[in-house]
């Protein structure tokens, strides 16, 4: 399935932007994603900006920046923190959220009740399960358990960010399955079950899995099945390429990374400080991206 050579090179003029809020006080970074709709175009493409913030300033100039971005894009909060989504939530400017296993492992040392609580009945979901279950090897068990318990203290997260945001929630299968696609699939499916014994529809959900060949035929078999799939660490226009073709409902291309990469290893290498935005490498590959699909019409979400 090589990918087709032929591309407009003609992309949209704003790839990128960034938003922050200098503050006094104790700072936190908040990555937002935003999915920018191209206009007359039935391709979507996605950006990253960060906001810096404060519990204890106003947010006025944050705020004043989403609402200019948001008049051509849709903006998801990239943050398992419930209060920090909620207070931009509130905005009426951020619609969807995504968390990844670090935010899910904060959430789960937080400390707060209400993390506290989502952890124990974690526990006790998987606990129950594994005692229903026919296994009958102990190693079998704990791993069943520890996996389950995962999978719903993601579940519970995401659930409780679906109550702030009107659109999308994305939870990530467990990164170590990256390279199985049975064992991917496998998990995807329980992670909607749990989300929809909780009586939220799969269609608020996106499974976020790694943008490796195997994760990506997982997103073919799962987006089949009507559970719609954000690829995840995309480095290359190749596999962009091969999650469209998969009819991946989204990729996440890190804009970031690759110029990080192009720094350390590529022929720029030298270059330290920021490269001019129609050179960064990141918005070079995600303008070849966004081009392709629009040529070939796929519908993915850049």
């Amino acid at each position: 399935n090589g990918c087709k050579k032929k591309v407009d090179n003609q992309a949209p003029k704003t790839i990128r932007h960034n938003i922050t809020q200098h503050t006094t006080s104790h700072k936190k970074n908040i990555p937002f994603v935003s999915k920018q709709y191209s206009q007359n175009q039935r391709v979507k493409t996605t950006t990253t900006t960060t906001t810096t913030m404060t519990s204890t300033t106003s947010t006025t100039a944050a705020t004043h920046g989403l609402a200019k971005l948001s008049e051509f894009t849709t903006i998801s909060i990239d943050s398992g923190d419930l209060d920090v989504v909620k207070k931009f939530a509130a905005t009426g400017l951020v619609t969807d959220a995504t968390t990844n296993p670090l935010f899910v492992s904060q959430a789960g040392a937080n400390g707060d009740e209400r993390y506290a609580a989502m952890v124990d009945d974690a526990v006790a979901y998987a606990k129950k399960q594994v005692s229903e279950s026919t296994e009958s090897s102990p190693l079998a068990d704990f791993e069943t358990e520890i996996n389950l318990a995962i999978d719903k203290l993601s579940v519970n997260l995401g659930a409780e960010l679906t109550k702030l945001v009107e659109g999308r929630v994305s939870t990530e299968v467990d990164i170590r399955l990256s390279y199985d696609t049975e064992a991917t699939v496998m998990r995807a499916r329980r992670i909607i079950s749990m989300y929809e014994a909780m009586g939220i529809d799969r269609g608020r959900i996106l499974i976020k899995l790694t943008g490796t060949w195997e994760g990506i035929q997982a997103a073919k078999i799962l987006e089949a099945e009507n559970i719609q799939c954000n690829i995840t660490l995309i480095f290359s226009f190749l596999q962009a390429c091969a999650a469209a073709q998969a009819k991946a409902h989204l990729i996440s291309p890190f804009v970031g990374r690759i110029l990080d990469w192009h720094r350390a290893k590529g022929a720029n290498k030298d270059v330290q400080g920021s490269f001019h935005p129609a050179a960064d490498p990141g918005v070079l590959v995600i303008k070849r991206i966004f081009s392709y699909f629009k040529h070939y019409k796929y519908k993915t979400i850049v």
